[in-house]
């Protein structure tokens, strides 16, 4: 028998216990929820089954919540000054450097690519993630309805995680993003060893934001 594929927000019971809960996050087996009330909590997707039509009814405003929540947390926030995003930025950098030299160097390079398609206007093109979250890092930010939201998140170190909205790739770039459910299901997301990321991959992604950039000055 095939498992079940639990996509994010579903609406679950756990089959040992019939505890009801929403899925956040799909790994592989490894289905992550959010009961009615507690801490999140893991399980092997045999251990859970969709929840009957009365029970999912009884999860709408805990799935509404969640959503709402990541919602928030993708919005755009009031542009700070400029000079303190930029110093912001440097201090992540410093952070990188005296841990993973090479990575920073390698990681810099490929931002100033970046900067190259995008324009380096912080607070309007890129900002910081707050330092306040678990995994500070830059954001950069495409003109959608004549409004700058977030478009992709850069979680640099040792190696390189990027995270992308699904609604701005353009048709046929999901390769270069092959995970899939980042942010809650809105995203997709890839890892990249510095050491396996030459100029001919990173033109792959630079000629991506390419096509993001064109479309939005389209709209």
């Amino acid at each position: 028998m095939e498992p079940i594929k639990f996509e994010v927000y579903s609406p679950v019971r756990n089959t040992i216990n019939g505890a009801l809960g929403v899925v956040v996050k799909t790994a592989g087996e490894n289905i992550t929820i959010q009961p009615v009330t507690g801490e999140r909590i893991t399980f092997r997707a045999q251990y859970l089954a969709q929840a009957s039509e009365a029970e999912a009814s009884s999860l709408a405003p805990l799935i509404a919540r969640l959503k709402k929540e990541e919602e928030d947390r993708n919005k755009p926030k009031p542009s700070e000054d400029p000079v303190l995003i930029r110093a912001a930025f440097e201090k992540f950098m410093r952070h990188i450097a005296v841990r993973y030299p090479k990575a920073e160097q390698s990681f810099r390079e490929f931002w100033n690519e970046i900067m190259a398609v995008t324009g380096d206007a912080p607070g309007q093109t890129w900002e910081m993630r707050p330092s306040s979250v678990k995994y500070p890092c830059p954001i950069i930010k495409v003109c959608s309805n004549n409004k700058w939201v977030y478009l992709l998140y850069l979680q640099a170190g040792w190696d390189l995680r990027m995270e992308i909205k699904k609604e701005f790739l353009p048709p046929g770039a999901e390769a270069l993003f092959p995970i899939d459910n980042a942010m809650y299901g809105m995203g997709r997301a890839v890892e990249l060893t510095y050491a396996r990321f030459p100029p001919e991959t990173r033109k792959k992604y630079l000629d991506c934001l390419k096509a993001i950039y064109a479309a939005g000055k389209s709209s």
